[in-house]
C-alpha cells in the first residue's frame, strides 16, 4: 500500500457561489517518493496540500495515510497525526517573532511534552545540520530569507516525520537562496529517504522532484516522471 492513497477526492467551498475545487482526485505516493505538485493560482493545488496535511477536510472520496483513512478526525485526532506524521514548511517560514532560532526549532517537541534540556539538545543539532549554530539565539527579523527558511525546515524535521509538505517553500526567496533551499530537501530526500511533497507554480522548483504532478482547474492532468532532478541550478528558476 503506498504511504498516501487518494480516490475519488472532492472538494467544493460552500457560500453565495459554491466553489468545486478539487473534482475527483486520485493519487498514491510511495514512502520516500520527492513529488511536486504543480499548478497556477487557483488550480486546487494548496487546497490538496490542505488535505494531504489534515489541515482542512475533503467531502467524497478516501484518503488513506499509511494504511489509515483520514476522515472526520477530531482536531485533537488530526492534531496527533500531524504531529507523528508531518513536517510542515511554508512559504512565509511562520516562524514566531519573539522567540530564537532555537525556540523556534524546539516548539514542536513543547507540544510533544518533551523535556526541556532533551528539547533544546535536539533543536541544537537540527540547527548544526543546517548550518546554523552560529544563529541559535537569533530572532527571525535578523536573519535573511534563506536562514530563516532552513530555521523553519530544522522545525519541520526535528519530530522525525515520514512525510514533508512544502507550500511554494522558494516563494520569498531569491534565485541563489531557492537553490539552496531545494538542493538541501533532495538532500534529505536522496539521503534520508525522507518523503517530500512540494507544492509550487515554478517550474524550475518542480523539476528537483522525481514526479512532477501538474492540477489545473481541480483536476490532475498530465503526471512527469523525472530523472533529472538531480541536475538543477539557479538558472532554471525563472
Amino acid at each position: 500500500m503506498a504511504l498516501i492513497e487518494l480516490k475519488d477526492v472532492n472538494k467544493t467551498y460552500q457560500g453565495a457561489q459554491p466553489l468545486h475545487v478539487l473534482k475527483g482526485i486520485n493519487l498514491n505516493i510511495e514512502k520516500g517518493e520527492f513529488v511536486s505538485i504543480m499548478g497556477a493560482s487557483g488550480s486546487g493545488k494548496s487546497t490538496l496540500l490542505n488535505i494531504l496535511g489534515i489541515l482542512d477536510n475533503y467531502d467524497t472520496g478516501t484518503y488513506y495515510l499509511d494504511g489509515t483513512l483520514i476522515k472526520d478526525l477530531s482536531e485533537k485526532q488530526a492534531a496527533a497525526y500531524r504531529n507523528q506524521m508531518i513536517g510542515f514548511i511554508f512559504q512565509s517560514f511562520n516562524l514566531i517573532g519573539f522567540k530564537t532560532a532555537v525556540e523556534n526549532v524546539e516548539l514542536p517537541l513543547y507540544y510533544q511534552g518533551v523535556s526541556r534540556h532533551k528539547r533544546r539538545e535536539l533543536a541544537m543539532e537540527y540547527l548544526d545540520k543546517m548550518g546554523l549554530t552560529d544563529w541559535a539565539g537569533h530572532f527571525p527579523n535578523e536573519m535573511s530569507g534563506g536562514q530563516k527558511q532552513r530555521v523553519a525546515i530544522a522545525r519541520a524535521l526535528i519530530t522525525s516525520p515520514r512525510i514533508i509538505l512544502a507550500d511554494e517553500p522558494t516563494g520569498a526567496l531569491d534565485s541563489k537562496t531557492s537553490v539552496e533551499v531545494m538542493n538541501l530537501l533532495s538532500k534529505l530526500n536522496r539521503e534520508d529517504g525522507m518523503t517530500i511533497i512540494v507544492v509550487t507554480h515554478e517550474s524550475g522548483v518542480a523539476n528537483q522532484a522525481n514526479r512532477i504532478i501538474h492540477i489545473k482547474d481541480g483536476i490532475i492532468g498530465k503526471i512527469e516522471e523525472n530523472d533529472k532532478h538531480d541536475a538543477w541550478g539557479a538558472e532554471l528558476i525563472k
